[in-house]
């Protein structure tokens, strides 16, 4: 409305509603503006100095339009609402016969216009002021004037009334343009909520793809593990058995060199597997840490001692050394420890020819809340570039094509040390390289709690290994080995190599070609009183599988040892095997050492049970 957006124009528009003409003159002589004596001066001097002067303009003139019935003066007022010139305030008559009465005009009035002031005018008390709230409600827009009414209270009601119907819009066009502005931004928050929704819709979708890809992954890694490391038992299994009896029998050394050879490339192709079976693992978060207290220099006299072998292979030293005190225990895991130095050792060894290898140890306690162990295994081998350190520690990556040509290998190794590392809360890092001077690289751990350990300078050995002395010590332990085993294997070649190596170290086998007569079978013999000492028991097999074979006889109170056997090889394979009821878990391809010193604990302690059981037995 013009007048409300105009500060300086206000709505001075009143109807005034009575049947009395009388009234209505009242009013107009009451709200007509008192004559000012300078503007009679202003006048009189523009007549005599005969001036057009613009005539006086004052602000507060009303205009006052006149309805003798309810009826017209609903009809006027609807009329100035159409054309947007509302009226700011009525007063109207309660009695205006023979229309409608003032409550009732007022009700038909605010029906059409809300924002109306009002004056009920009135010489009689026809109703009280309770009949009028409960008639009109409760409202701020309702005033009443008793006839007859004072002139000085009539102008001061009109001058509040108007000036608050004036304030009253101005709120409302405030409020509007406020709820526009609300209602604009609900709409971009409302289409912006959607938009996120989509974005939310289409990261869940993509959420579930890439799991669905994880999952389908880890089903074709584990099955590309099973179907490799099953044949692969066989084939490594009866190298190892021929290169013994060959080195027993003085055969020919090309002979034995063509079986080290096959042996050699066979354990690299398991190394691959493995390798990418654990960066897999990695990635999949299924990689559970073991941290235990433990010694830092018995897991660094175990990998100096399998270490040295390679070194003294390639005809260079391996040496060690420590740079001040370290905790004499640590707490973290030893597997991973050992696995990263084995790594990065194993690397350094790798690409090293002349001169050696040297691994460096300290503690770190520049921040106290989080102290670390620092490894540098330092070496004299190739070096690398700038370029190649940038892009060193990629998946299947290594310096560049020569260098796999020339060494072999995935590239894999570095990735996995960094991200085991980096799980034990340090980091794997390329300190130092230079072409053909070689490289030092940096693995760092946290300690975990110290627990007030003892600072020590420990001692590391580095001495050589007698392997045909292990090997000569290994054969008489199997030997040793005399008990009653059940072998549940499919695969034949497997079957027979398995069989032999257990007989060979004096182990009666029964052979069992799938879970259900293994079943059978282990139930029979406890019946017969004669039970197996221990089931070894392939988890992958027909009729009935090995988990639920276990299963099986798990229920039917069979308590001897079971231990499994697959290829499979994830984390929660070993963890299936051992819910359904097994021991202990191996992998396949079967190590004949760790097979045998495995069934022997297992027959050593199953017997010692039964002795306590029978103590005649």
């Amino acid at each position: 409305m013009s007048d409300i957006n105009n500060e300086g124009e206000k709505n001075r528009r009143i109807l005034i509603i009575d049947d009395n003409e009388s009234i209505h003159q009242d009013f107009r002589n009451i709200l007509r503006p008192p004559r000012d004596i300078s503007d009679d001066l202003a006048s009189s001097k523009a007549g005599l100095l005969d001036d057009d002067a613009a005539p006086v303009q004052r602000n507060d003139t009303f205009l006052v339009d006149s309805a003798h019935q309810g009826q017209e003066g609903l009809e006027m007022v609807r009329k100035a609402v159409e054309k947007g010139q509302p009226y700011s305030m009525a007063f109207v008559d309660m009695r205006m016969p023979p229309g409608w009465n003032g409550l009732d005009t007022i009700a038909h009035i605010w029906k059409e216009y809300a924002d109306l002031q009002v004056v009920i005018c009135t010489a009689y008390s026809d109703h009280s002021w309770d009949e009028i709230v409960e008639r009109l409600g409760c409202t701020d827009q309702l005033l009443i004037l008793k006839k007859p009414f004072d002139n000085v209270e009539v102008r001061q009601l009109v001058y509040a009334l108007t000036e608050k119907w004036h304030l009253a819009q101005k709120a409302k066009l405030k409020t509007q343009e406020l709820m526009g502005m609300v209602n604009s931004r609900t709409r971009d928050l409302e289409a912006a909520h959607q938009e996120l929704l989509g974005i939310n819709d289409r990261l869940v979708a993509a959420k579930r793809s890439a799991e669905e890809a994880n999952r389908s992954k880890s089903i074709f890694l584990a099955n590309m593990s099973h179907e490799i490391r099953t044949p692969m038992t066989a084939i490594i299994g009866y190298t190892e058995y021929i290169r013994e009896e060959d080195s027993q029998n003085n055969m020919p050394p090309e002979r034995i060199s063509a079986l080290d050879t096959i042996l050699r490339n066979g354990k690299h192709l398991m190394t691959i597997i493995n390798d990418i079976l654990e960066i897999s693992k990695i990635e999949a978060g299924k990689l559970n840490l073991e941290p235990v207290k433990c010694t830092v220099s018995s897991i660094l006299n175990d990998i100096m001692a399998v270490m040295h072998i390679r070194a003294g292979e390639k005809g260079i030293y391996l040496t060690s050394d420590f740079t001040g005190l370290i905790p004499e225990t640590i707490n973290t895991d030893p597997n991973r420890l050992r696995q990263i130095l084995i790594n990065l050792i194993g690397n350094a060894i790798k690409f090293t020819s002349r001169g050696g290898v040297h691994l460096n140890i300290k503690y770190l306690d520049k921040d106290p809340d989080n102290p670390k162990m620092q490894f540098d295994v330092i070496d004299s081998g190739i070096g690398l570039s700038k370029e190649q350190c940038e892009r060193l520690f990629q998946p299947f990556t290594q310096a560049d094509n020569t260098t796999n040509r020339d060494f072999g290998g995935t590239g894999l190794g570095l990735v996995i040390s960094r991200r085991l590392a980096n799980l034990l809360d340090g980091d794997v890092v390329i300190a130092k390289s230079e072409i053909n001077k070689g490289s030092t690289f940096r693995a760092t751990i946290a300690t975990g709690p110290l627990d007030d350990a003892k600072m020590i300078t420990p001692n590391v050995e580095t001495g050589t290994i007698d392997n045909n002395r292990q090997r000569r010590e290994s054969s008489k332990t199997e030997l040793s080995i005399n008990c009653r085993i059940l072998l549940a294997e499919d695969f034949l070649e497997n079957q027979r190599l398995i069989s032999l190596i257990l007989q060979k170290a004096g182990v009666d086998v029964t052979v069992a070609d799938n879970g259900k007569i293994a079943y059978d079978l282990a139930l029979e013999a406890l019946e017969q009183g004669k039970p197996f000492d221990v089931i070894l028991m392939d988890m992958q097999m027909p009729e009935l599988n090995g988990y639920d074979a276990t299963r099986r006889l798990r229920e039917e109170g069979y308590t001897a040892p079971i231990i499994a056997m697959t290829a499979y090889a994830m984390p929660e394979d070993r963890e299936k095997c051992l819910q359904a009821g097994c021991d202990e878990y191996i992998t396949k391809p079967i190590c004949r050492e760790g097979l045998l010193n495995t069934v022997q604990n297992y027959v050593k302690h199953n017997q010692s049970e039964k002795r306590k059981v029978c103590p005649d037995a």
